[in-house]
């Protein structure tokens, strides 16, 4: 599947009512509606869409195809908010932010693809300013949404199939050894409908 069938059969097919749940699970937990915010390895961009949607955030969609990228600015044409959405290309373990610098780091399905998942965390570290926010894994944002989605997907047994794949091979206790390798303090949640990496940086003036 190229990345315009993926746009158009899943992120706004299958996959469209679950990015407005994750945006609203994430502005929920971590309190972030304004600043600077990064979809990262946000394909098409539909979870940083539904972000700037639902909040005051300048967002970046960042990923590695520059088809993706071309496809993000499209969509966020389509839902009006290209004003303060933005796209760039790269790969997740080196990105082009100043240390410090972004509040929101926020990341739906890309960290299973990753080179280097502990370098990849370590830059999102990086970027965050001091009191930002990450919020990076898989999910649907629902057990709801997610049989919906296995129903939709049923006549492609080959999908649920990777997609357990991959939860196997990054467990919870995987992500929670880099976390602790970076000394970052954080969690990893996982539920029936996916699981996520969360951390704050630090302020120090707090």
């Amino acid at each position: 599947m190229n990345a315009v069938e993926y746009n158009e059969k899943v992120m706004k097919g299958h996959f469209r009512k679950i990015y407005p749940v994750i945006a609203q699970q994430i502005v929920e937990r971590t309190g972030i509606t304004s600043g600077h915010g990064i979809d990262l390895g946000g394909g098409p961009g539909m979870l940083g869409i539904s972000l700037a949607k639902l909040t005051g955030l300048n967002v970046t969609v960042f990923d590695l195809m520059p088809e993706c990228v071309a496809l993000a600015l499209e969509n966020s044409i389509e839902h009006g908010v290209q004003e303060r959405v933005s796209a760039r290309q790269g790969k997740a373990e080196l990105l082009p932010f100043a240390d410090n610098s972004i509040d929101l780091v926020a990341s739906r399905g890309s960290i299973f693809f990753w080179e280097d998942q502990q370098q990849g965390l370590s830059e999102v570290y990086r970027v965050l300013r001091p009191g930002g926010w990450a919020y990076i894994g898989g999910g649907f944002g629902s057990i709801e949404l997610l049989l919906e989605v296995q129903a939709q997907k049923e006549n492609d047994p080959k999908w649920d199939r990777e997609r357990k794949e991959r939860f196997a091979k990054n467990p919870p206790g995987h992500f929670e050894t880099i976390l602790e390798n970076l000394g970052i303090e954080g969690v990893v949640e996982r539920g029936d409908a996916g699981m996520w990496i969360i951390f704050k940086k630090p302020n120090p003036l707090v």
